[in-house]
């Protein structure tokens, strides 16, 4: 899925509780992509890579656990900026 883009991809998340209690975290992608035949016509494109329960709370060393673990699991360690 990402293999092809030959820049680098920058990650979103954001994390919410349900009406039920239950909280859960969403990751997103974003890179440019081109044609390439014409370079210049750039395309920003958007990938949801994980919505998940968050287990634990919403503190930054749970969440960045996750985002780690999602950008391994996708093998773009090396694009992420």
């Amino acid at each position: 899925m990402f293999q092809n883009i030959p820049g680098q991809i920058s990650c979103t998340f954001d994390t919410w509780t349900l009406e039920s209690l239950d909280p859960y975290l969403s990751i997103t992608t974003h890179y440019i992509d081109a044609p390439k035949e014409q370079p210049h016509d750039w395309v920003l494109k958007s990938q949801q890579l994980a919505f998940i329960p968050l287990k634990g709370n919403h503190s930054g060393i749970n969440m960045s656990k996750i985002l780690v673990q999602t950008v391994d699991r996708y093998g773009i360690c090396d694009k992420v900026m």
